[in-house]
């Protein structure tokens, strides 16, 4: 009886027919039901047309089986039983044998199949999520170390031009004595910027002399 049910589903809703989860494409026909267990719209694979059935479901990180029965079919709170998987791979497969031992060799072996892509898609993913996280305090480590780089680099200039200015005023001063025979370098731009300044003070006015701007 269950059979010619399931005919008759597959009939309505079938490959040539009207299904609100088909996607139709040039080559293949693929199924959108969260329950479909290959993805593909065909009679074996349709979770509807199909009044016993097995799948496996991904909830919160964690990996469920799902079987409908056809004792429970009457019961719509009871048609599909959830069985939570164990977190290690080697128990959720043995798991699997378990409770698909006696059901066809089509959904114990795509249920196997279906949990071993989720597993490869949940270590993917948490192996990017992990580089994210990596990456992030890399680089607010080489921020950290580039922002103490130019303090340091800041706090030597400041250091340099301290030293610097202390040795010019002393040689100004003559502690040194007669051991620079010359005006270093620094002293004659200073002392160039300040005769120019001067001069602009002046607007040169005519009642200067040619003689007072030299003193200058």
């Amino acid at each position: 009886m269950n059979n010619k049910n399931d005919d008759l589903i597959w009939q309505i809703i079938g490959e040539r027919e009207f299904c609100c989860f088909k996607k139709k494409t040039i080559f293949k026909n693929f199924c959108s039901h969260k329950f479909n267990i290959t993805g593909l719209c065909s009679k074996q694979s349709c979770p509807l047309a199909n009044s016993k059935y097995a799948t496996i479901i991904q909830q919160q990180g964690k990996f469920f089986l799902v079987k409908k029965d056809e004792r429970n079919l009457n019961f719509p709170n009871k048609t599909w039983k959830k069985i939570a998987l164990s977190r290690n791979f080697g128990k959720a497969l043995q798991e699997i044998n378990i409770n698909l031992a006696f059901w066809p060799k089509f959904f114990l072996y795509f249920a196997k199949l279906k949990i071993t892509k989720l597993t490869q898609i949940f270590i993917r993913y948490r192996i990017n999520e992990l580089k994210k996280t990596r990456e992030f305090y890399q680089n607010k480590k080489l921020l950290i170390f580039r922002n103490q780089n130019i303090s340091e680099n800041f706090k030597k200039i400041e250091i340099e031009k301290s030293i610097e200015n202390e040795l010019l005023n002393r040689l100004n001063l003559g502690v040194y004595g007669k051991l620079y025979s010359f005006l270093p370098i620094q002293i004659r731009k200073k002392n160039s910027l300040r005769i120019k300044n001067k001069k602009k003070s002046l607007n040169f006015d005519p009642l200067f002399s040619n003689k007072e701007l030299k003193k200058v």
